[in-house]
C-alpha cells in the first residue's frame, strides 16, 4: 500500500524533476551551431535518470490527486513532460527510447484532469520568466515544451484564458523573428493553436487575427516545404474566420490571398506545392457561400461515380460569389500555365487533375458562360490540347482517360447549360459540339 512521501521524499523527486529538465544555452541559440552531438551528456542523463524518476512517480499515484502536498511537483512534472514530448526538436530523445516517450505521454495525458488553477498559474509565471524577449533563445525547453503545453491546457476543447491568448500572441511574434526556419514554423503552429482555441471574442476583441494575418501574409511569397506551406495557408484561413466585416462584394483579404495564391501556384517548381495552393484557392472560392459544409462534402465524394459528379456539379452550379467573377480570368491563365505539369508522371498528372477539377468546378463551373465568353474560348482550345495530350504520353492509363473523361464532360454540361434567359454565345457553340464528339472518340 502506497504510502504520502514525507517533505525529504517529496524534495528528492522534485530535484529529479529538475535534474531532467534541458539546461539553458549558454549563447544565443542564432548565434551558434548546435547539432544534435551536442546533446548526448543530455540524452545519456535522461536514459539514465527518467527510469529512476517514473519509477517514484510510480510508487506515489497520490501525485495524481489534487492534494495541495503535491502542486509544486505537478506543476514542474508539467514543464517536463511538456518539454520532452514536445515535437520537431533538435533535443528529442531518439526512436529507440520510444518506452520512455510513450511514459512521457501517459504521464502528461494523467496530469491533464488533477492540475488546477493553482499550477497553471505558476507554469504560466515560469513561462513568462523564459520566454522574455531577451531570454528565450537560451530556453530551448521552455520555447518548445510551451508550444505542447498550449495543446496540454487546450485539451478536450478547454479555451484559453484572454491573459494566455495574449502572452501566446507575443511568443509566437517573438520566435518568428528568429531566422532560423523551424522558429518560424513554430510561431506558425503557436498562432495556429491560438485560433483555434481562443474565444472568438477574445480574440476579435484584441484583434489578434488581423495581426496573425499581417504577420503571416509578409512571408507568403516564400514556398517552404509543402508541409509549412500548407501550415501556413491554413493558418491564414483560420485568420479569415475572425475577420467580421467581410464580404465577397469588395477587396477583402480573400481577394489579397488568392491574388497570392495564383501567384505561387505559377511559380512553383513542385507538383505536390500546387496540389497544395490549389486545395485552398477552391477553399477561399466557396468561402463566401452559405452553404460551405455542403460544398466542401461534394468536393470529397468520388467524381468516378457518374451520380457523385452530377450531384457535385448541381451544388458547385448554385455558388454566386462575387470574388469568383474577379479571379476568374487569372485562374483560367493559371490552370492553362499548370497544365506543363500533368505531363510529368501518371501519379503527378492523377493528383493534379482531381486538384484543377474541384477548382473548376468552384472557382469557373457556375459563372454566367456570358461573364466568361472572352476568356473561355482560349482557355477550352489550350487546356483542352493538354489533356489530349497527357492521354497519349501516359500511354492512355486508366486514371488519366477517366479524369479527362470527367473535366470533358464538365466543360459541355457548362456549355449547354445558360443563364436562364440567355442563351450559349455563338463563339462558344461549336465548342460544346466538337467536346462532345471528343468524347465519344475517347470513349472507343
Amino acid at each position: 500500500m502506497e504510502t504520502e512521501l514525507s517533505e525529504e521524499q517529496l524534495a528528492i523527486i522534485v530535484n529529479q524533476v529538475q535534474l531532467c529538465m534541458l539546461p539553458a544555452l549558454k549563447e544565443n541559440l542564432d548565434e551558434v551551431q548546435l547539432l544534435p552531438e551536442h546533446l548526448k551528456t543530455y540524452h545519456l542523463l535522461l536514459r539514465q535518470e527518467l527510469p529512476r524518476l517514473f519509477d517514484l512517480i510510480h510508487k506515489h499515484e497520490d501525485i495524481f490527486t489534487n492534494k495541495e502536498f503535491y502542486k509544486e511537483l505537478r506543476q514542474l512534472l508539467v514543464l517536463l513532460l511538456c518539454e520532452l514530448s514536445a515535437s520537431s526538436t533538435i533535443y528529442k530523445l531518439d526512436v529507440d527510447a520510444t518506452n520512455l516517450l510513450q511514459t512521457v505521454d501517459r504521464l502528461l495525458k494523467k496530469l491533464e484532469t488533477c492540475c488546477q488553477l493553482g499550477e497553471a498559474a505558476a507554469i504560466f509565471t515560469y513561462y513568462e520568466q523564459k520566454l522574455h524577449k531577451d531570454c528565450w533563445k537560451r530556453e530551448l525547453g521552455a520555447v518548445h515544451g510551451y508550444e505542447r503545453y498550449l495543446e496540454h491546457c487546450c485539451a478536450n476543447e478547454v479555451k484559453m484564458t484572454k491573459k494566455l491568448l495574449t502572452f501566446s500572441l507575443a511568443v509566437g511574434l517573438n520566435v518568428r523573428e528568429c531566422h532560423l526556419p523551424e522558429y518560424k514554423h513554430l510561431g506558425v503552429r503557436i498562432f495556429a493553436r491560438m485560433l483555434s482555441s481562443g474565444h472568438a471574442s477574445d480574440i476579435q476583441e484584441l484583434n489578434v487575427q488581423g495581426v496573425i494575418y499581417e504577420n503571416l501574409f509578409r512571408d507568403a511569397y516564400t514556398m517552404d516545404a509543402v508541409d509549412v506551406t500548407t501550415l501556413v495557408w491554413k493558418c491564414l484561413c483560420q485568420c479569415l474566420d475572425h475577420f467580421t466585416m467581410l464580404d465577397s462584394y469588395t477587396w477583402n483579404q480573400c481577394d489579397d490571398m488568392l491574388e497570392r495564391l495564383i501567384h505561387n501556384v505559377t511559380m512553383a517548381s513542385s507538383p505536390e506545392m500546387s496540389i497544395s495552393l490549389l486545395q485552398f484557392i477552391t477553399q477561399l472560392g466557396y468561402y463566401f457561400t452559405i452553404n460551405r459544409a455542403e460544398v466542401k462534402e461534394v468536393l470529397n465524394s468520388d467524381f468516378s461515380q457518374p451520380e457523385q459528379l452530377a450531384a457535385c456539379r448541381e451544388v458547385c452550379a448554385s455558388i454566386n460569389v462575387c470574388t469568383n467573377y474577379r479571379w476568374a480570368k487569372a485562374i483560367l491563365q493559371m490552370l492553362v500555365l499548370e497544365s506543363e505539369k500533368l505531363l510529368r508522371s501518371v501519379s503527378v498528372c492523377t493528383k493534379l487533375l482531381l486538384a484543377m477539377q474541384r477548382c473548376y468546378l468552384v472557382c469557373i463551373f457556375p459563372i454566367p458562360l456570358q461573364a466568361l465568353n472572352v476568356h473561355l474560348r482560349e482557355f477550352l482550345t489550350k487546356f483542352v490540347a493538354v489533356l489530349l495530350e497527357c492521354i497519349v504520353v501516359h500511354e492512355k492509363a486508366k486514371p488519366i482517360v477517366q479524369l479527362t473523361q470527367e473535366f470533358i464532360e464538365i466543360f459541355i454540361c457548362q456549355l449547354n447549360n445558360s443563364t436562364t434567359g440567355h442563351q450559349t454565345p455563338s463563339n462558344l457553340k461549336e465548342f460544346a459540339t466538337a467536346l462532345d464528339s471528343l468524347q465519344q472518340l475517347i470513349v472507343k
